[in-house]
């Protein structure tokens, strides 16, 4: 019992962690949303200002991000709906597969800023107006402050994660500790009575073939000790019938006894 009530103390404990998680990754995701479309804008407002393309390739790029963002925002949105989740579910690996995905992402934010830096950069080499040279500064120092922005807020929100992440992989140590000594305790519980039961059973059978021999000798012991009295007598209607024919031969001896007498006197 004591196993089974630490098995769902740690499951709670994970649930918690793993909220912990969601509600990071749900945050993470805004923060990738709101910098991609601040850069969207940027280079839209960049395209219509220098009246050139150089910022198609950027814009194309961000609205790719921006898709894959949202796309992910939508898994995260059906994790975070989903109440019963435990560290052994298919759940679980979600989150982690969600994760990975954040972090890709991530990078994708960072080369998107780049490139965008880059394509920033690079008209200023070209004859702009001074209002033009101006906007383009001023456009540059808000992709920086973005740069800055990313940096902290990945830092914080990784170490976050991080710590989630160990709590996680600490607990799902422990219960699968637990649970392989609470299976182990559930086959010993099962093997013991069938080890019982084999051994009535051998006892049974013991009995039984000793209760027979038993049986067989005193049988025999009991015809050991019947009287002779006990014994089976020949009927009275056999024996009447031997006595009369034994009479009959005895009257017919002395009946041919008698007539060679008188023949013999006769001469």
């Amino acid at each position: 019992m004591n196993d089974n009530k630490n098995i769902q103390r740690q499951e709670e404990q994970a649930k918690e962690v793993i909220n912990e998680i969601k509600k990071e990754y749900t945050k993470t995701a805004d923060f990738l949303e709101d910098n991609t479309d601040t850069q969207l804008k940027i280079a839209g407002e960049l395209k219509e200002e220098l009246k050139n393309n150089d910022f198609d390739v950027n814009i194309e790029e961000l609205k790719a991000l921006k898709d894959e963002i949202t796309g992910l925002k939508a898994e995260i949105k059906r994790l975070n709906e989903i109440d019963n989740i435990s560290l052994s579910s298919l759940i679980a690996k979600d989150i982690r597969a969600v994760g990975k995905s954040l972090i890709n992402l991530q990078e994708k934010a960072v080369g998107s800023i780049k490139n965008l830096y880059d394509s920033m950069k690079h008209q200023l080499t070209y004859n702009l107006t001074k209002a033009q040279e101006k906007f383009v500064e001023m456009k540059i120092g808000i992709v920086k402050g973005l740069v800055n922005s990313m940096q902290s807020f990945i830092k914080e929100q990784q170490k976050k994660l991080n710590n989630c992440l160990e709590k996680l992989d600490t607990l799902s140590k422990e219960i699968q500790k637990d649970e392989e000594k609470l299976n182990k305790g559930n086959k010993e519980e099962i093997s013991q009575p069938d080890n019982e039961n084999k051994d009535i059973k051998s006892s049974e059978k013991t009995a039984v073939r000793n209760g027979g021999e038993r049986q067989g000798t005193n049988i025999q012991k009991s015809n050991e000790k019947k009287p002779k009295s006990m014994e089976r007598k020949p009927s009275v209607l056999k024996t009447l019938k031997e006595n009369q024919q034994k009479i009959r031969q005895e009257e017919n001896v002395k009946g041919e006894k008698t007539v060679k007498k008188d023949k013999g006197m006769e001469i």
